[in-house]
């Protein structure tokens, strides 16, 4: 007997699309620095590239209900979160607004994944 597949909540495809969202702003700014290298003085390009394949391939696992890429994908979001608070207060002032855009963002994706009713019951 074939096992009933349960309908994604809005939500989670919510919280899976800001995730591909931001793995292709990732992406596209891992591009940039690598294409850049030698204009930068480290190689943060890599970086962004890992870690926008990492939140791709979470928010594809997302879309199939793993709980794994749930816990990896809000914890992401809570770390960038996290930076964008710390980048307020050491950053220059004109990096505010987007550090609190950025905090918000994340804390709505966190949100979405874990304070939701309808992705607690997708995941319970």
């Amino acid at each position: 007997m074939e096992g009933t597949r349960r309908e994604l909540p809005f939500v989670v495809w919510l919280a899976a699309v800001f995730g591909f969202v931001k793995a292709g702003f990732l992406v596209f700014m891992g591009i940039i620095g690598v294409v850049s290298w030698d204009d930068v003085s480290d190689p943060w390009g890599i970086g962004a590239l890992v870690l926008g394949g990492l939140l791709a391939l979470a928010s594809f696992l997302l879309l199939r209900g793993s709980r794994v890429a749930r816990a990896v994908l809000g914890g992401l979001a809570a770390v960038g979160g996290v930076l964008a608070v710390v980048y307020l207060f050491v950053g220059p002032s004109s990096a505010i607004v987007p550090s609190l855009v950025t905090a918000a963002l994340a804390a709505f994706l966190v949100w979405l994944l874990f304070g939701a009713r309808a992705a607690k019951e997708y995941f319970a």
